[in-house]
């Protein structure tokens, strides 16, 4: 058992292992699109990386399919600049669909660690993989140093400007940056998924959906496991989601059905997560074999090598997006780009409880990217602050590579002019942001 009431003092010097204009930490597809951005600004960026690829829960947890690229209802594309060219160069490698008539973009996880390298190398970026955060040091607000772990143990990284991707936020919470968990409430945060792909799975069968132009809720196979859940035959799922997401081979699904609650940030609580997460695939295989006949051959090929997580920690910055500003367009002066994914919250215990809800396409303000604390810190991807309807749109891996691309901007930005983000020029964002292609702005009929 993990004993939490003991403290001992550590004290070690570690040596300098680098010194760049901007920091990453985090190989996901916000750290992946802030790095490019930034490096293409003619500074010196580093992107560590804990896993030895980037592409974080799309290619650590096989999470798929890729969402953000197109608005939910009217089927427009509301992201480009970075994260489309990445895109585009994984369709160009064979390694995406992103015109589907469901507006879901399947890809091959392998491709993208592949394209991820190639871009981030292009633009310059030093990559650093297999080197995680492990602690900060700070001089009254500001961030000086990120102590990191490599296969030689402890050294520190010193930037002028650090942009937190981890995903749980692991920087900005050491520095002491105000956060809640989850819904802010009781501290309940969305399930973690096994993710999952089958070989020998006859598609053709899998007909009764949701969304039968894409197979994205197998309505058929819900209704069975339901009936099985109610008897006691099988644990907690969700969806179940049977498709093309983080597969595109004939005869392969990707499948998001496993369902585990716990804290993300907690080695504990996630591995035990974990843990029951595998034997929980095995047992609604072992029944989706025995009763379903379109999965009556399949097989597990594999599963993601970490277990998928929807949200942690949610922290305080200079504006809030709100539900209402989504909903009533508003538009913000330092608008970085869109999001327009359906209000999705998973919650509850099992495949009933989920909240499914379109919304406008919106604009992201970068001061939701910017803690109230610390003025060379930024922060991308599900970290964001905003209302937990709002960020349940906003945390979809397309949305994040927007944000991604507007907090590197910003970065590159305080290095030329050594000065803060906050302090940004707005007409300098904007100009940058819109030359690359960058939709920024919802022009959407207001709603009555």
């Amino acid at each position: 058992m993990e004993k939490t009431n003991s403290a001992m003092q550590f004290s070690q010097s570690v040596p300098l292992l680098a010194e760049c204009d901007v920091l990453v930490i985090g190989g996901g597809p916000a750290g992946v699109c802030a790095a490019i951005a930034a490096a293409r600004q003619g500074i010196r960026v580093m992107l560590i990386e804990k896993s030895g690829f980037c592409g974080g829960m799309a290619t650590a947890a096989y999470v798929g399919p890729i969402l953000g690229l197109y608005h939910w209802a009217s089927g427009k594309r509301i992201m480009g600049g970075i994260g489309l060219e990445l895109l585009e160069a994984m369709e160009k490698a064979g390694g995406a669909i992103l015109k589907t008539e469901g507006m879901l973009v399947p890809f091959d996880p392998e491709i993208m660690k592949l394209v991820c390298d190639q871009m981030l190398v292009e633009a310059g970026v030093i990559i650093r993989y297999h080197t995680s955060a492990v602690a900060v040091v700070q001089s009254e607000q500001r961030l000086t140093h990120v102590v990191v772990s490599t296969g030689t143990g402890l050294s520190y990284i010193k930037a002028q400007v650090y942009i937190d991707c981890s995903g749980d936020g692991f920087v900005a919470a050491q520095m002491g940056v105000p956060f809640v968990m989850g819904n802010g409430i009781d501290g309940q945060t969305m399930p973690m998924t096994t993710v999952f792909r089958l070989g020998n799975v006859e598609t053709s069968e899998i007909v009764d959906s949701e969304n039968p132009k894409v197979g994205y809720v197998a309505t058929e196979i819900r209704n069975l496991l339901n009936n099985a859940l109610q008897k006691g035959e099988i644990p907690l799922f969700g969806g179940p989601w049977i498709m093309r997401g983080s597969t595109l081979r004939d005869h392969q699904a990707f499948v998001n059905m496993v369902r585990q609650w716990g804290d993300s940030t907690n080695s504990q609580s996630i591995t035990q997560c974990e843990i029951q997460g595998r034997q929980d695939m095995f047992s609604l295989m072992e029944y989706l074999n025995n009763n379903e006949p379109a999965l009556a051959k399949a097989f597990i090929i594999d599963s993601g090598g970490v277990i998928g997580v929807r949200d942690s920690r949610h922290f305080t910055c200079k504006r809030r997006l709100s539900l209402k500003d989504c909903i009533n367009h508003v538009q913000h002066p330092d608008s970085i780009g869109l999001g327009g994914h359906i209000l999705d919250i998973h919650e509850g215990k099992g495949s009933s409880d989920q909240q499914r809800e379109t919304l406008p396409y919106y604009e992201i303000p970068l001061r939701a990217l910017l803690p109230t604390v610390v003025p060379n810190l930024i922060l991308a991807g599900r970290t964001l602050d905003a209302d937990y309807e709002v960020f349940a749109s906003a945390r979809v891996m397309g949305t994040c590579m927007v944000m991604g691309q507007g907090a590197g901007t910003a970065a590159a930005w305080a290095v030329l002019n050594n000065d803060d983000v906050e302090n940004i020029n707005l007409t300098w964002l904007a100009d940058i942001l819109d030359s690359d292609g960058v939709p920024r702005r919802a022009v959407m009929e207001r709603s009555k």
